[in-house]
């Protein structure tokens, strides 16, 4: 098995995580690529480290080299682009156990990544689990968003990972999926 060295994300990691997230973005990949998952949007360095300041992550590493990552947010509904605008503003009418996602502590959890090379390791579900127990106490519920052409993310995280549909949105001619999962 992989040794992977995974800690907490911070805004001082911003320039790795754009630099390899942007290589991985559905305008970067072509038709075939994209099958096996792509990030939605473009990721810039004071994006990020605002996203960290707002939300620990998790970063893995494998002999240096940065290996994967989880970013998680909790930033005001306008510093976000339109689409996360969007989510933000649905999360009144979407529910989780009978209770608006609006009304509860929560995060997004997203982008993720993990290099070609180390799928299929377990690295997507130690990163999921390690940001799930640093976050235990903070938050009641992450809350995901997954472009619906995704059929790799959305299996991986519905079928692996065990989020939840809650609900769906189309932005811009596009679907995307509303998934959750609690958090302590």
């Amino acid at each position: 098995m992989d040794t992977f060295a995974l800690r907490a994300a911070t805004p001082a990691d911003a320039p790795a995580l754009a630099h390899l997230a942007n290589q991985y973005t559905y305008q970067q990949l072509s038709v075939a690529a994209r099958q096996d998952g792509f990030l939605t949007g473009s990721f810039s360095t004071p994006a990020l480290q605002a996203m960290l300041a707002s939300v620990p992550g998790q970063v893995a590493y494998r002999e240096g080299e940065l290996a994967g990552f989880v970013i998680n947010s909790r930033l005001a509904p306008d510093r976000y682009p339109p689409l996360v605008q969007a989510i933000c503003a649905l999360l009144p009418a979407l529910y989780y156990r009978q209770r608006a996602l609006a009304d509860y502590h929560w995060f997004f959890y997203g982008p993720v990544l993990v290099q070609p090379p180390y799928r299929g390791h377990g690295l997507l579900r130690r990163l999921f689990e390690a940001n799930r127990a640093a976050l235990a106490g903070r938050f009641d519920l992450g809350i995901a968003f997954i472009a619906e052409e995704n059929e790799a993310s959305l299996r991986v995280h519905t079928q692996k990972l065990g989020l939840e549909l809650v609900g769906r949105l189309t932005f811009q001619d596009t679907g995307y999926a509303i998934a959750v999962f609690p958090v302590g």
